[in-house]
């Protein structure tokens, strides 16, 4: 094996590592280019930590190119977060968009204050201007322990899973991850291009699972009512980057700048957590060059390490924090907001159909299998409020399909949720995930009502 330094203006600053075998590649997640196949030791993050961040559809960023990941810099310890995008049309390497404070308020919830945004005035190379939100706009962001990665939400924009990928994952053994699309807006007729990703749920990825080892990906993929879309393998490369360590498939770690005018190749990016095991994937769906799904549709993916045994009754016994993102539908313009209808919101989850305040909601959906009742704030606002609203029920069904996946999930919508349109109590169908990452439960919901698809995200609180 032979191992050499590869240029790439993509990463500027940054040393990338790849290993080459046999004039290629070499094949997914071996940790830089000893070949070791060692798993990694833990170890223990201090602040501040930079996450990697897919494009998630809904996302708009003054002068950011649609599609490509963000990094979230979050400082537990100065209380202090920002927001950076790269590659953008104007000014090429990183640029803040995003900055303000954060304090860490109930059950571990991260209180972010939107103070100040970086605008650019169309000129190539010009320094992007700082202006201030006044007042202050809030968002929230929830972190894993050792801040491993975790969920944010800024203001006005969807929810991201973020991870922070600091080093290129290594296995002794496979490690089956099981996966849900992040889905983008339901499709249209429209027909699909780089600009307007869509997702649909009948024909595409909603979830599957992925057997990771030295020697490449092993992937099962299926549509959300369960039809089998077959079994592919890819190899990447992993390397440090602006966003981590993240893995590139299929590899084109040799591009040209992608700032002023010039653009990525299509390839998919992932990042998966030293210590977590949470996976997260950015599939280039608004790339020039087209998509590059791999794992996901939509606008990515996102996973966690299959269990080993029965989890059902840990992850429903489990209080949470996390949110709900309703993906809404396609628009062909313009294409600043080419998704309507879509709604995303902080949310907590731990209450039983036994809970005071679920009494009525839980009357309405009558008795889950394995069910976790919770919901949103009101006004978005959990530093005034005690505990969420009681409108949205999350029941995983009787049976697993394999551990840690629940195929027929089933969601409930209370008429009072705030991204309920129909304003009436219904339910829908739904795949759900469950794991420990970082010794805490998580709980990923996916499914789609009659009008756009839903998405939630739970994490394991204090």
């Amino acid at each position: 094996m032979q191992c050499s330094e590869l240029e790439s203006n993509l990463f500027p600053r940054l040393a990338k590592k790849t290993c080459l075998l046999g004039g290629a590649l070499m094949v997914f997640l071996i940790g830089g280019c000893g070949g070791s196949t060692t798993k990694q030791a833990s170890t223990t993050t201090s602040s501040p930590q930079t996450y990697f961040a897919p494009f998630v559809a809904g996302t708009t960023l003054t002068g950011a190119t649609l599609g490509d990941p963000l990094t979230y810099t979050i400082d537990d310890t100065a209380g202090t977060f920002s927001q950076t995008a790269y590659g953008l049309s104007n000014t090429p390497g990183s640029q803040v968009l995003n900055a303000g404070v954060l304090s860490v308020g109930e059950r571990g919830l991260r209180n972010l204050s939107m103070e100040t945004y970086y605008v650019s005035n169309g000129n190539v190379n010009a320094a992007y201007t700082a202006e201030a939100y006044t007042p202050p706009e809030s968002a929230f962001a929830v972190e894993l322990p050792d801040q491993t990665g975790g969920l944010v939400q800024l203001h006005g924009q969807p929810v991201a899973p973020l991870v922070a990928a600091t080093q290129c994952p290594s296995f002794t053994t496979t490690q089956t991850y099981q996966f849900l699309t992040i889905p983008a807006p339901l499709s249209t007729t429209v027909s699909n291009n780089n600009n307007f990703v869509s997702w649909d749920p009948t024909a595409e990825t909603a979830y599957g699972s992925v057997d990771i080892s030295s020697s490449g990906m092993n992937i099962n993929q299926y549509t959300l009512s369960g039809a089998n879309l077959g079994a592919s393998s890819v190899t990447g490369a992993c390397g440090s980057t602006f966003y981590g360590n993240i893995t590139v498939v299929p590899g084109q770690l040799v591009i040209t700048d992608p700032g002023n005018g010039q653009r990525v190749p299509a390839q998919a990016r992932i990042g998966i957590g030293s210590n977590s095991g949470l996976l997260v994937e950015d599939n280039a769906a608004w790339a020039t060059g087209g998509e590059s799904n791999v794992l996901g549709a939509g606008t990515g993916a996102v996973g966690l390490p299959r269990p080993s045994s029965d989890i059902t009754s840990a992850a429903v016994g489990a209080q949470y924090l996390g949110f709900i993102y309703g993906a809404g539908k396609k628009n062909l313009y313009p294409l600043a907001s080419n998704s309507s209808g879509w709604s995303s919101h902080i949310a907590s989850f731990s209450y039983s159909s036994a809970s005071s305040g679920c009494a009525s909601f839980a009357a309405q959906t009558g008795a889950l299998s394995n069910g976790i009742y919770g919901g949103d704030y009101t006004n978005d606002d959990p530093t005034t409020y005690a505990s969420s609203n009681c409108d949205f029920a999350i029941d995983l069904g009787a049976t697993q399909t394999s551990n840690g996946l629940y195929t027929n999930a089933t969601v409930w919508i209370g008429a009072s949720y705030a991204g309920n349109i129909a304003k009436t109590t219904y339910n829908f169908s739904a795949v759900a995930i469950a794991g420990q990452i970082n010794k805490k439960s998580a709980i990923f919901v996916l499914g789609v009502d009659s009008t756009q698809p839903w998405a939630i995200y739970l994490l394991q609180s204090n």
